[in-house]
């Protein structure tokens, strides 16, 4: 009996890991075409106030503001806005010396991006210079010439909130960015790509993002209380039935940890956040999706509800080995764990990505053991996750 209900629970984790794989997949097969975009000159250029939430950011935030000066996009029509926020550092000089205007916020709530966004996103709205779009980035972002243009380009075209595509900056500091790297180019084919080509919502990144004003009466800034308040946002206004494009061609660049140890508390909070999502926009989601058949809505509710790539990946293989135990149809478990274990190497083929970039898959086994670890610490914790940002240099 023991054996039969064991045999019963393995079958239904494979199931529920090969619901997933087939989703992953999926969306790896529907990424791969990037849709011709117009490169014709905008009409009439959108007013944008550019955002950036920047605390003790001393390191990083001068070279950001000189980039995002130097845009192919009217200087007219765009200022660069450095929140300082509860800085104990010279941040604020460093940016206002950079060129962009500086609001010092020293009261509130501290300690979360979402504070800094939500009390910037207030004072900005109020402007009496009345912007059309904000825009938002990272301290340490490093965004292409045209990133601006591109974001404007969809709000031309009538999108009221636009993802730009982040890339990792460093891969070559460390085997760890190296994979992080990989992670990031696959997020994109699969999160945002994919989500284009099949008329889905993008997932919101917290760099290169950009709102409508409109969009921000209508739906005012939420998740201060947030982990993850940009994938919160996003999710809100998918129930609300706004959809969120992609820009591709809106590059920005940002750091990645470059160790375990640094990455950790970070991961935590992003698996904290991912926890916390389920909980509140798995109903919504699934009573929208029904009630509207409302396609956007039951994608971001499958993509709260099936496993991870890195939990089918560890799982696939103790399916696998239990089945070789019982004698039980071997080759089903095989064939799970071996489609599992393709996944990324066919995602990293059809993104094209340079040669140095296979070598991270050397490490592959371990980060994908580090991240399931990391689920079951948060899954398994009663004390609150405190939010912690990613360290730049």
């Amino acid at each position: 009996m023991a054996g039969d209900a064991m045999q019963m629970v393995n079958l239904l984790m494979e199931l529920w890991l090969a619901a997933g794989l087939i989703y992953h997949y999926c969306l790896l097969l529907a990424g791969g075409a990037r849709p011709r975009t117009s490169k014709v000159a905008l009409p009439s250029p959108q007013r944008l106030a550019v955002v950036i939430p920047a605390h003790d950011e001393r390191a990083v935030i001068g070279r950001t503001v000189k980039h995002l000066l130097a845009q192919r996009y009217p200087p007219s029509c765009f200022d660069v806005h450095v929140i300082a926020d509860h800085c104990t550092d010279d941040t604020a000089n460093v940016a206002q010396e950079a060129g962009a205007e500086v609001h010092e916020r020293t009261d509130g709530p501290r300690g979360r991006k979402g504070y800094a966004l939500s009390w910037a996103l207030q004072r900005l709205l109020a402007d009496s210079r009345n912007y059309d779009a904000f825009v938002i980035f990272d301290a340490d972002s490093l965004p292409d010439p045209g990133c601006l243009a591109e974001l404007a380009r969809k709000l031309t075209q009538g999108a009221r909130c636009v993802q730009g595509r982040h890339v990792i900056a460093n891969p070559s500091a460390s085997l760890f960015a190296a994979l992080a790297d990989v992670d990031m180019r696959l997020n994109n084919r699969l999160r945002n790509q994919a989500k284009a080509n099949l008329h889905l919502s993008a997932r919101l990144m917290g760099d290169a993002m950009c709102f409508h004003r409109t969009l921000l009466t209508d739906y005012p800034w939420i998740g201060v209380e947030s982990l993850t308040e940009d994938r919160d946002y996003g999710l809100y206004l998918v129930t609300q039935g706004e959809r969120i494009a992609y820009a591709p061609d809106a590059v920005s660049s940002g750091q990645s940890t470059t160790d375990w140890r640094s990455a950790t508390p970070q991961r935590m909070r992003w698996y904290g956040g991912a926890f916390s999502l389920q909980k509140r926009y798995v109903i919504p989601l699934a009573v929208r999706s029904v009630r509207k058949r409302d396609a956007d809505a039951l994608d971001k509710l499958l993509e709260l509800t099936l496993p991870p790539f890195s939990t089918i990946a560890v799982l696939a293989p103790m399916g696998a080995a239990l089945r070789m135990a019982t004698n039980d149809h071997p080759i089903v478990g095989g064939v799970l764990w071996g489609a599992s274990w393709l996944f990324p190497l066919l995602g990293l083929i059809l993104e094209r990505v340079p040669r140095s970039a296979y070598r991270a898959l050397l490490i592959g086994p371990p980060y994908v053991l580090w991240r399931l670890w990391i689920g079951l610490r948060v899954r398994l914790r009663r004390t609150p996750i405190a939010w912690a940002r990613t360290q730049h240099g």
